[in-house]
């Protein structure tokens, strides 16, 4: 009995001593994660890299110890080992949400974006919608990537969630004009503005949905309180083009000019000037006008001064083509498409301009160009528009080919007259499909049976 008493004694005592020992680590791996996150809000990133080491020789499986020890060797940019770290802490707690979101941030950060989503997903995942500042990270980093069907969602809940975020309401409006949701964008830029009347970024693009969706009075009102909030003299010379696109040119040029009267030597705001002038000899389409000669002596001298030589090079081209020196004209747009970074309208205007001198093959890539440069920038309608003219001009220049897989797409695209529809016959006949050619034909005789035009290519179809 007594053996056995000693027995129990020499367990109870080796027992303690246990315990005594689980209860030492445990208050010293307290102390360390303690002075670790000491370390870390003192900006000590070394001596909390050591503390969270130590923690973790102690408790190998702490999920918060990876976690913090990730965050100090982020801050001290060894980003590779904080990946680590947080990789190992989602497998210990792959309920937990916070390293999901600390590999967010991280790759979020460095930019990649693809990468970010995917961290920002699966702590989503876990999180089911009750964090409205994940949800919007989340949206942000799937619109970066170019995905904004993907952003919509997260976005619209975290707007949801949380009525009064700004930068929620901006993101939305961008991901929902971007999605072809006019005015929806529009609703939510004004929603981001009424939260902030201050946001600039939100007036802005409220400012170009306004222009996209033609109504020209709210825009030049976004436009002024731009010009209110940020009074620069870039903000009144978007007034002024504002003005001048929207056809009022006598108070776009006073705008513009009043503008100068402090900036005289300004050269990009000489160049919107010249488009003012420019826009006027347009109007009146008389090479004669005194408009085009001011055009071209304001325009030739911001192009000789420090306005971006593409944007120069373009309008001073069309406004020789306006004044009817066409050679010069083409001559002009072929450098200001040359020049880099290159503006998009000098694609058009050279195509007026080479079409003018039937170099039709110049004027049919240029446009091909434009048309790639712009993609679904340009509305529908356009895009159809445009390909009905080079289809055109590739008939005209013995390429049926291509003529037939544009005028397709234009009459796919809701460009139906029965001048297309010839167009696309004569294409499609020149192919070698007879009875595609003669099908299209009939379409077109039957809506305008009397057009030459058609009645010509009859005898050619037949």
């Amino acid at each position: 009995m007594v053996g056995l008493a000693s027995l129990v004694v020499v367990a109870a005592i080796a027992a303690g001593a246990v315990g005594i020992q689980r209860l030492y680590a445990d208050r010293q791996f307290s102390g360390l994660l303690a002075a670790g996150e000491q370390a870390l809000a003192a900006g000590d990133t070394t001596v909390a890299i050591e503390s969270f080491s130590g923690a973790l020789a102690l408790r190998p499986s702490s999920m918060v110890a990876f976690l913090r020890r990730g965050e100090a060797y982020r801050k001290q940019g060894e980003s590779a080992d904080a990946a680590r770290d947080w990789r190992q802490a989602a497998k210990l707690a792959p309920d937990a949400p916070q390293p999901f979101m600390a590999l967010g941030d991280l790759y979020d950060a460095q930019g990649d974006f693809p990468a970010a989503a995917e961290w920002y997903g699966q702590a989503e995942d876990r999180l089911k919608g009750q964090d409205p500042t994940l949800l919007y990270r989340l949206a942000l980093v799937r619109f970066k990537t170019g995905a904004p069907a993907l952003a919509l969602k997260p976005l619209t809940d975290a707007v949801a969630k949380n009525e009064a975020s700004a930068d929620a309401r901006y993101l939305l409006g961008l991901v929902q004009r971007d999605l072809g949701y006019l005015d929806a964008s529009i609703a939510s830029l004004v929603a981001a503005i009424a939260i902030d009347p201050n946001f600039i970024a939100a007036r802005e693009e409220l400012a170009d949905a306004y222009r996209a969706a033609k109504r020209p009075v709210d825009e030049l009102k976004q436009l002024q309180e731009l010009a209110r909030l940020d009074p620069q003299s870039a903000r009144k010379v978007a007034i002024g083009l504002a003005e001048a696109e929207h056809g009022q040119l006598d108070s776009a040029l006073g705008t513009l000019t009043r503008v100068s009267d402090g900036n005289p030597k300004d050269a990009r705001l000489q160049l919107a000037i010249g488009r003012v002038h420019l826009a006027r000899a347009e109007r009146s389409q008389s090479p004669t006008d005194p408009a085009i000669a001011r055009a071209l002596d304001v325009i030739g001298r911001a192009v000789a001064g420090t306005a971006p030589r593409s944007e120069g090079l373009a309008l001073y081209g069309r406004a020789l083509y306006v004044s009817g020196r066409h050679v010069e004209a083409e001559r002009a747009l072929r450098e200001a498409v040359s020049t880099s970074p290159v503006d998009p309208e000098a694609f058009e205007f050279l195509a007026d301009a080479a079409e003018s001198l039937r170099h039709d093959l110049v004027a049919r890539d240029a446009l091909m160009n434009l048309d790639v440069l712009q993609g679904d920038l340009a509305t529908a309608e356009t895009r159809a528009q445009r390909a009905t003219r080079i289809g055109e001009l590739s008939l005209r220049a013995g390429d049926a080919t291509t003529a037939v897989q544009v005028l397709g797409r234009a009459v796919d695209g809701g460009q139906t007259s029965p001048a297309t529809l010839g167009l696309l016959a004569h294409a499609r006949w020149l192919t070698g499909d007879a009875q595609g050619a003669r099908e299209l034909l009939d379409r077109a005789l039957t809506a305008s049976p009397r057009d030459p035009a058609l009645q010509r290519l009859t005898r050619i179809i037949r």
